[in-house]
């Protein structure tokens, strides 16, 4: 090298026309460090079917090499960047390629230090059940620019019936949870016009125990065709909501 002695290296028998990098030695001048500077996804497609909702997914890795020259003189550098199955180059084109690596030429100023990212991307494709789904995790696709107007309806239409059906569904328990007082106060009352029937003198207590019973009856009796209402509009929903995913399709 430059009429120095510069090291040795071997290689296997050629045919003709094949190419090799020999490394023949370790170039002291050069100084290279790497980093996995970023990671970010992005939703290229979106389609249902059979009750799924499949996510097409673009995740784009990027790989920094920093590159110090400190030769005072220039230099060419050949740099061998992996070649992953699943993963696509996308912003750079090689010098070359072999069966298990990019190779990328970075020409190096004397003394200079050079940052030469290389990003590739992965396509990936995440499933999941309509039906499982939360009424905002759905919304969350329906923001998506890729989708057409007719997926964008058949989303909204899900995600409104999930609402609903929730909304149902909060309204019964809390419904029930009134029932489940009042009967806790019932019994208790109930306990107290028991002992107090076996107390003299106590008449107007157990009268007004009466009435307070006779009034949360009354409350229950309300409480229980609202419940009913709403287990109705519940299951109704559930069947609408059924049919929507059934024929979603896009």
């Amino acid at each position: 090298d430059g009429g120095v002695y510069g090291g040795e290296g071997l290689f296997g028998t050629l045919k003709a026309g094949d190419k090799r990098l020999i490394s023949y030695a370790l170039d002291l001048g050069t100084h290279i460090t790497t980093a996995f500077d970023s990671r970010s996804d992005t939703v290229r497609g979106v389609r249902a079917g059979r009750g799924v909702l499949t996510v097409r997914i673009a995740r784009v890795e990027t790989r920094t090499y920093t590159i110090r020259n400190a030769d005072q003189k220039p230099k060419t550098l050949v740099i061998e960047h992996a070649a992953r199955p699943g993963y696509t180059l996308i912003g750079r084109k090689p010098t070359e390629k072999t069966a298990t690596a990019y190779r990328f030429e970075v020409a190096l100023a004397p003394g200079a230090t050079e940052t030469f990212p290389v990003s590739e991307e992965r396509l990936v494709e995440n499933s999941v059940t309509i039906a499982t789904m939360a009424p905002d995790a759905l919304l969350a696709h329906v923001r998506n620019a890729n989708l057409s107007p007719q997926a964008r309806r058949q989303l909204e239409e899900i995600a409104d019936r999930m609402r609903q059906k929730a909304a149902a569904e909060s309204e019964m328990k809390s419904l029930e949870a009134r029932m489940a007082e009042i009967s806790r106060d019932q019994q208790r009352i109930r306990q107290n016009i028991e002992s107090l029937n076996r107390v003299s003198g106590q008449q107007q207590q157990v009268q007004d125990y009466a009435r307070r019973l006779a009034e949360q009856e009354g409350e229950l009796a309300g409480l229980r065709d609202k419940a009913a209402e709403a287990r109705k509009r519940r299951e109704a929903l559930e069947e609408e909501l059924a049919k929507l995913i059934a024929k979603a399709e896009f």
